[in-house]
């Protein structure tokens, strides 16, 4: 029998369902491959870079102030520096407000996990975002696979087939379908895709292989040449 694969921290009491109300994270889930990727550097970069736009707003904003109380200007050097500060506006508290509002939830830790009872597919809370994510049970499962889309370069994407049926509220929104990959739909209730990095697939399929009461529904696709 395959021993268990080491936790990230903590441990999870044995057959207990993964349950996304309870404030603890996935860190605590018996089996867990995490699928947060370069992205979250990037949001991050993108967050100090509103900053930095923000902190030229204000300078911008307070160089006019005083140009305007010193007493002696001129109406073209106002209107320049007026200007300034409304495109300044735009690019730094503007952005700020966009990139606040999504910066959570690029950055939390996401994953598949697997326990006893089923798999959970989450994004963990963070902040002002709540989490959100689903716990599919093992019976639900009619099959699990690696599926590529592209030409010479390929996005991979695990699909979960389920016999019972999930509406679109109760998935994650990151989740995707097969009408929006182009690829084929099958006759089930509910059929999603998650997409996971290159390096990362086969450990999420092994670690399914090794929780799941049956291995059989891991379907392997023919490897690429």
């Amino acid at each position: 029998m395959a021993s268990p694969e080491p936790l990230d921290s903590g441990a999870a009491v044995r057959g207990v369902p993964s349950d996304l109300t309870q404030p603890v994270g996935v860190s605590h889930l018996r089996r867990y491959v995490s699928l947060r990727g370069p992205h979250a550097r990037v949001w991050m970069a993108v967050a100090y870079f509103s900053a930095a736009l923000t902190l030229m707003f204000v300078v911008v904003t307070g160089s006019l102030i005083w140009y305007l109380v010193s007493g002696d200007h001129r109406v073209g050097s106002v209107v320049l520096w007026g200007t300034a500060a409304v495109v300044m506006a735009f690019l730094g508290p503007g952005s700020n407000v966009v990139v606040v509002r999504g910066l959570p939830q690029r950055i939390t830790r996401q994953g598949i996990s697997a326990d006893s009872d089923g798999l959970t597919v989450l994004q963990e809370r963070k902040w002002w975002f709540p989490g959100e994510g689903t716990f599919v049970a093992w019976p639900e499962v009619r099959r699990i696979r690696e599926v590529h889309t592209g030409g010479r370069r390929l996005t991979y994407f695990i699909e979960f087939v389920l016999d019972t049926h999930r509406t679109d509220p109760e998935l994650p929104s990151w989740a995707e379908t097969a009408e929006s990959l182009g690829l084929e739909e099958v006759d089930a209730p509910t059929q999603f895709y998650v997409q996971v990095p290159e390096d990362v697939k086969e450990r999420i399929l092994r670690m399914i292989e090794r929780t799941a009461p049956l291995p059989s529904v891991v379907e392997r696709s023919e490897p690429l040449r």
